[in-house]
């Protein structure tokens, strides 16, 4: 192994010498967009040595933050400017010449990139199909997964030359295949080409056949409308030759699209692999390697949103690092309302939506239109639900045709229970159908197929809590109330909550309402039969919670009494289990004043949540005032420890009560609270000195 392996780094990247090819490539690059370095300075803000060197080959590998300032001063795909610095796309001879010891498949992928993560699978899977035969896979999935540096690591990885063949970017500037072949022939098999088309593509043919070597076509979705070649490019004659069995070439197709043409779909050895998000471990391994702080949550929900998109991850990197000091949290905290806020990102999103307007227009508004569900409450919708959106498609034979071509195009992704969208490609749908006349239309629709979901047994959800008024008697009965409403607490909503309050955003949005009480007076909704049975099951959710909340807070005060009194005949072990039980009933009396609250919050009605925050700053105030006699209680047991622990939890409870009335403007429960936090405070104090 060399050194360059033992630190685990790409070739490229530790080049001693000039990465002149790199250089050249970079000025191409430049001249193409009509870009001098001067110019370039002063779009990216980047030192003029830093471009110097990179445009004369010094820098064979810039950091990821100048990577991202170019490609966006550039207008140009991260991934396009990534390959420049990557490994030339023929093997150096000296790899050929000087043959290394073969490695494991995990020592290469460590030693090729610290950067590749995550992709063990994939190469795995590569592998099996080319074991099987197969002499074309076409790699597909939506732009930003990895495609190509997946399958420029399969080469690296198998030590295998590979020519490469870049597409181009639209429709407007593909690659001839002729001018290819006839480079690849001159230059590279050192051949005379023919000037017949089809004679030139046998005698590539005779090549392949005689040799075995690697083809990367990379980007071939823009050769593509739905599915098929545009003319007359030739792509498809030169595929036809690629997947014929007597050549000993692998070919690796990236592309967003699938290919349907006829004639590939013959050939058994054209295979296609779709390429899925790297998982949540892979998005941490790669953070950790660039000296990011984790923080699980957020990683759980920006990799959810962002779908294990690699190239966000390589383009989130940076920012994290620059703006939010290396901190994962701080950066999602500030940014996860806005998905497409970095403009790398958002044009990369904005290319796909803008093919498939041009090529597929009832598609992209299915894609639009499905914005308009909210797949974090909702996680998939089943195909009827998709049905609803398309009401202007009259023949009912396309629809299922609609759905499948955009189910192709892996935007949209699905399930066996239905279909969704990762959040980062439902922004831009919800941003483009609010310039629509389809917005209104799409969220009716949407409401409608939701409310046939819920049942009409779906008010029967709330746990049932039976409140024993003889405490001594039904102390049995208290605490399995207690227990069951523990394990309803675990739950989050449940689908009936869950899919009334989405009628309820969805018809808010209809109506451009601000809110509920604002919906309701609606006058067109006034007198609609199912929506006041909406309306009714959303006040009966809120009061379900907060009847809940208020039983568990007095089976709470109660256990604690018991706890008292069993503590003073001398009874531990009857003490120590209501105690147990009181800290229990507490803990779940919080609980389920937090779902009601969520639920106000959702439907954003104020009335409602002030009633249940006037609830809950209630109870807070007695439970403060039940520890703070607790505290006494506890002193006067000579367990000062435990007493002042009370003291301490009575006032943290009654300061929460304070804060809540305050923002409700309950003048005189504030002073009410004021007069017990000051008491407690005599009582502390009291405590102290008697202990002293």
């Amino acid at each position: 192994m060399n050194k360059v392996e033992k630190k685990g780094l790409s070739a490229v990247a530790k080049r001693p010498k000039k990465n002149k090819e790199a250089g050249e490539e970079f000025k191409k690059l430049l001249r193409e967009k009509r870009v001098t370095q001067y110019k370039l300075e002063q779009l990216t803000g980047l030192d003029k040595s830093v471009i110097s060197k990179i445009a004369t080959g010094q820098t064979a590998n810039p950091t990821p933050t100048t990577l991202v300032k170019i490609a966006d001063a550039l207008g140009v795909e991260l991934g396009q400017l990534t390959r420049i610095f990557e490994q030339s796309n023929v093997k150096s001879q000296d790899s050929a010449t000087h043959p290394q010891p073969q490695k494991s498949e995990s020592e290469v992928l460590t030693s090729i990139n610290s950067d590749f993560v995550g992709r063990e699978e994939d190469i795995a899977h590569l592998n099996n199909l080319v074991d099987e035969g197969a002499k074309v896979i076409l790699i597909q999935a939506e732009g930003g997964i990895g495609k190509t540096t997946l399958a420029r690591k399969w080469f690296e990885i198998q030590g295998l030359e590979y020519l490469e063949l870049r597409v181009g970017t639209t429709p407007q500037n593909l690659n001839s295949i002729e001018d290819w072949v006839r480079l690849k022939l001159r230059d590279y098999f050192q051949e005379n080409p023919e000037q017949n088309f089809m004679t030139m593509l046998e005698q590539f043919k005779s090549k392949l056949q005689n040799r075995k070597i690697g083809l990367l076509i990379d980007n071939l979705e823009s050769a593509l409308i739905n599915g098929e070649f545009i003319a007359p490019y030739n792509y498809l004659e030169l595929l036809t030759l690629l997947a014929d069995n007597g050549v000993r070439s692998v070919t690796l197709i990236t592309s967003r699209e699938p290919i349907y043409e006829h004639i590939l779909k013959r050939f058994q050895n054209f295979k296609t692999y779709v390429m899925k998000g790297l998982k949540q471990e892979a998005w941490q391994q790669y953070f950790e390697i660039h000296k990011i702080n984790i923080d699980n949550d957020a990683l759980s929900n920006m990799h959810l949103a962002y779908g294990g998109n690699a190239e966000v991850m390589y383009i989130l990197s940076g920012d994290i690092l620059t703006t939010s000091k290396g901190s994962l949290k701080d950066y999602w905290q500030k940014n996860y309302d806005d998905l497409l806020k970095e403009p790398t990102l958002k044009n990369l999103v904005k290319r796909q939506f803008d093919k498939l307007q041009q090529n597929n227009p009832q598609a992209y508004n299915l894609l639009c239109r499905l914005g308009c569900y909210r797949y974090q409450y909702v996680p998939v919708i089943p195909e009827t639900g998709i049905y609803y959106l398309l009401w202007d498609e009259q023949n009912e034979r396309n629809k299922p045709r609609i759905i499948i071509a955009l189910r192709d195009r892996t935007l949209v992704k699905f399930s066996t229970e239905g279909y969704y969208l990762y959040e980062v490609i439902r922004q831009e749908a919800i941003e483009r159908l609010e310039l629509t006349d389809d917005f209104k239309k799409s969220h009716a629709e949407a409401g409608i197929f939701l409310s046939t979901l819920i049942s009409n047994h779906s008010q029967a959800i709330i746990p049932k809590i039976t409140y024993a008024q003889n405490i001594n008697d039904n102390q049995e009965q208290m605490y399995l109330n207690i227990e069951n409403a523990e394990q309803s607490a675990k739950q989050e909503l449940t689908k009936h909550e869950t899919l009334a309050l989405e009628v309820i955003y969805h018809a808010m949005e209809f109506y451009d309402a601000g809110c509920f009480e604002e919906l309701r007076q609606e006058p067109k909704v006034l007198n609609n039969p199912f929506f006041q049975a909406i309306t009714n099951m959303i006040y009966e959710y809120v009061d379900s919670y907060n009847i809940l909340a208020i039983a568990l807070y007095k089976f709470a005060l109660s256990t604690q009494i018991l706890g008292i009194l069993d503590q003073r005949e001398g009874k531990l072990i009857e003490s120590s289990k209501e105690f147990e039980y009181c800290q229990k009933s507490w803990k779940v009396s919080q609980s389920f004043f937090q779902t009601a609250l969520l639920i106000t919050e959702r439907v954003k009605e104020d009335k409602l949540m002030n009633n249940v925050l006037c609830s809950l700053a209630d109870c807070l105030y007695y439970r403060g005032i039940s520890l703070h006699q607790l505290g006494i209680f506890l002193h006067r047991m000579v367990k000062y420890n435990e007493s002042t622990k009370a003291f301490n939890e009575s006032k943290l409870t009654l300061e929460k009560a304070l804060q809540i009335f305050t923002r409700l403007s309950l003048y005189q429960q504030i002073e009410e609270v004021k007069k017990a936090i000051h008491s407690l405070e005599i009582s502390q104090q009291s405590c102290n000195t008697s202990t002293v």
